[in-house]
């Protein structure tokens, strides 16, 4: 795919993942819509992208509800009328409680069922879209963790990315839908945001830019 040319939603853009995924693509000559329930980091990030490129438009949702995403995809419409070519589902994976922690039950499947719910409710309904408008579209799951010291969890968060990408790429190839994933590899020790960050977007953009790669995840 022909970045220049693509229309591109990016997801928790307010967030530190989202927004340097934000700011590079902005640098490619796309044209990126930011979207976040954090109206303040997302505006952030919106003016950050703006000294870049001109091509930049934010979206700030009251909640992962499809009717809040129904309004993003009508904010689209309005603004450069056309649907997106590429989703980038980013999300920021949070610290797991102890296996013996007071309500750690309830933590971990609040945290879990959150995750779940916004990496599949906007893969299915940017997906409708991109098949509605017959595009040969690109989903990308990317996630990155929040607190690289503890790692707890962070498999879960992974196994989950990988049977989405895996599941959502068969089943919409034959819509010409590609679907790809990336997460950071946790079994490095001593690593650093920085690293991280450039390795995410460095493969992020291969997946994007690769018309044959689907169905698989890529480890930073």
């Amino acid at each position: 795919m022909d970045i220049k040319s693509a229309v591109i939603l990016i997801t928790s853009a307010g967030t530190q993942l989202g927004s340097t995924l934000a700011m590079h693509f902005a640098s490619l000559d796309g044209i990126v819509i930011l979207c976040d329930t954090n109206k303040s980091q997302l505006n952030e990030t919106f003016e950050r992208c703006k000294k870049i490129s001109s091509n930049i438009y934010q979206h700030a949702m009251n909640d992962h509800s499809l009717d809040s995403i129904h309004s993003l995809f009508d904010f689209i419409d309005q603004s450069v009328h056309q649907s997106p070519d590429v989703l980038i589902n980013a999300l920021t994976s949070q610290t797991m409680p102890k296996f013996f922690d007071e309500k750690a039950s309830d933590i971990f499947t609040q945290h879990l069922s959150l995750m779940a719910a916004t990496l599949f409710t906007f893969g299915q309904a940017t997906a409708e879209r991109m098949r509605q408008d017959q595009k040969n579209g690109v989903i990308v799951n990317v996630i990155a963790h929040a607190d690289y010291s503890d790692m707890s969890g962070f498999e879960n968060a992974t196994s989950m990315v990988a049977g989405f990408t895996q599941s959502w790429a068969k089943e919409l190839n034959p819509f010409n839908i590609r679907v790809g994933g990336v997460v950071p590899c946790y079994e490095q020790q001593n690593i650093h945001w920085a690293k991280i960050r450039d390795e995410l977007i460095r493969n992020t953009e291969y997946i994007v830019s690769n018309d044959y790669f689907s169905g698989r995840v890529m480890a930073a």
